[in-house]
C-alpha cells in the first residue's frame, strides 16, 4: 500500500474517528509491504502483508485473474468514474476488484479493493472490513461498488470518496441520498458525491 494512503487508515471500531498508528517494517519507494498497524483506542491490531491490509479475522487468500475485464468494459468504467486524468486512488468493491490491475495500467491511479485481489503494482488489498470502510473522510477520487455490498458499508464507501468524486453502483443496490445521479441504465447508476455530505450525525442535548 502507498504510504499516502496507508497515513490515511483510521480504525473501523465503534468508537469515535481514530486514526490508525502504522509501523512499517519493510518498506519500496513509498510502498509499505510490510508492516502492523493499531487502534490507540481500542487495541485492534491489523498487519501488512505484500502491501496488503489484514484487518482482525482476514484470511491471506490471493483472488485469482480470472474473468479479467474486455476493453471495452474498461473504458466504460474509466468513463463512468470521470477517470480522465491520472492520479489519487479508486476504491473497488465486489466485482469491481477485476478491474484493479487495468485501471492502474491505463489510467495510472491506485487503485484500493475491499476483499481479496492479486499482488499486482499499484493494487492493494484490504481484507476482513465488514461494515465500515477503515479510511478517513475523502481518501478516494472514486467508487465502483458491487451489487451484493452492505448498506452499512455502502453508506461509508460514499464517506471515503472526495466531494465531487463519482461512484458507480451495480443494480439493485440502492443510491444514497448523498449521491447525486448523473446516469442510470439497466446495470448500474452512477452519481455524483454531493459537496458537503458527511457521515457526520451532530449529536445535540434534548
Amino acid at each position: 500500500m502507498r504510504l499516502e494512503l496507508a497515513e490515511r487508515l483510521r480504525c473501523p471500531g465503534t468508537h469515535a474517528a481514530t486514526p490508525l498508528v502504522v509501523v512499517a517494517q519493510r518498506t519500496v519507494e513509498r510502498e509499505l509491504l510490510d508492516g502492523v498497524a493499531g487502534c490507540p483506542v481500542c487495541r485492534l491490531e491489523a498487519r501488512f502483508a505484500d502491501g496488503d491490509l489484514l484487518l482482525p479475522g482476514a484470511s491471506d487468500s490471493v483472488a485469482s485473474t480470472d474473468a479479467l475485464p474486455g476493453e471495452e468494459e474498461l473504458l466504460r468504467l474509466v468513463a463512468l468514474l470521470g477517470l480522465a486524468e491520472p492520479g489519487g486512488a479508486v476504491l473497488l468493491v465486489g466485482n469491481y476488484a477485476r478491474f484493479a490491475a487495468a485501471l492502474v495500467a491505463e489510467i495510472d491511479v491506485r487503485a484500493v479493493v475491499l476483499g481479496a485481489a492479486p499482488r499486482t503494482s499499484g493494487v492493494s488489498a484490504v481484507r476482513g472490513a465488514q461494515q465500515v470502510l477503515p479510511f478517513s473522510d475523502a481518501t478516494f477520487r472514486a467508487a465502483a461498488i458491487g451489487a451484493s455490498t452492505p448498506m452499512p458499508l455502502l453508506l461509508d464507501v460514499v464517506r471515503g470518496v472526495a466531494p465531487g468524486g463519482r461512484v458507480v453502483g451495480a443494480l439493485p443496490l440502492e443510491r444514497p441520498a448523498s449521491v447525486r445521479e448523473l446516469a442510470r441504465d439497466e446495470r448500474e447508476w452512477v452519481g455524483e458525491v454531493e459537496r458537503g455530505a458527511s457521515g457526520i450525525v451532530p449529536l445535540r442535548r434534548a
